[in-house]
């Protein structure tokens, strides 16, 4: 046992003074947490899912809600926040909004539904395919809103980008999945709830999903 304890002291010495985390130093003490890039306030907050470009090519409204509540579930079970405002709700109050021929801000939905801040998840892309291969992926743009004072929170108010770039690759699909509705409906709500998931990741500390995915946005 205590050869083995040395052996593990000799290796970490090896990895550290090099300053390179590998592989057999992750099977040893576990990958590394990165840190939440916004630390958000508990308030009463609401995740909005914007897909007014119709990012999401069918099923959209439903795909938007779970997304939200993907992102509202993790809040909560990381206590991060202890009053989340469903996400349907926002969505009503948009909809209606925008048959009106007025489509409100973001803090305007959040003032309408009761919350101090607004989770903008704006949707740049969903689709089951990468270069023709059978690969789920999606994309969006992330902002934090303080309804209260009308001010953008995430990313800061002096950050070069207006909105944190979040993207998922899911892992090569079954191609027969494509071929039933049941299937695509499988691919699609795997897909809501790995970019819920990442959205979510923001906002606190947690082991990457896999090596690497330090060096590029998520």
């Amino acid at each position: 046992m205590l050869g083995t304890l040395a052996a593990m002291g000799a290796l970490g010495a090896v990895l550290c003074s090099c300053n390179i985390i590998t592989p057999a130093m992750y099977l040893l003490v576990g990958k590394p947490k990165l840190d939440a890039e916004h630390k958000i306030a508990d308030r009463p907050t609401v995740v909005f899912v914007d897909d007014r470009a119709n990012a999401i090519e069918q099923n959209s409204r439903r795909t938007r809600q779970a997304i939200a509540e993907k992102v509202s579930a993790e809040l909560m079970i990381e206590k991060l926040v202890e009053t989340t405002i469903r996400p349907a709700d926002a969505m009503a109050v948009s909809r209606q909004r925008d048959r009106q021929g007025a489509i409100l801000a973001m803090d305007a939905i959040g003032e309408a539904v009761g919350a101090e801040q607004v989770i903008y998840v704006e949707m740049l892309s969903f689709r089951g395919t990468v270069d023709g291969m059978p690969r789920p992926n999606a994309s969006c743009r992330v902002r934090v809103i303080d309804v209260i004072n009308r001010k953008r929170l995430f990313p800061a108010p002096d950050a070069l980008e207006p909105s944190r770039l979040v993207q998922v690759f899911g892992r090569a699909a079954n191609p027969e999945l494509y071929r039933s509705r049941s299937g695509r409906r499988q691919l699609e709500e795997s897909l809501a709830n790995q970019l819920g998931d990442r959205i979510a990741k923001l906002f606190y500390k947690h082991v990457p999903d896999e090596l690497g995915s330090r060096l590029g946005p998520q």
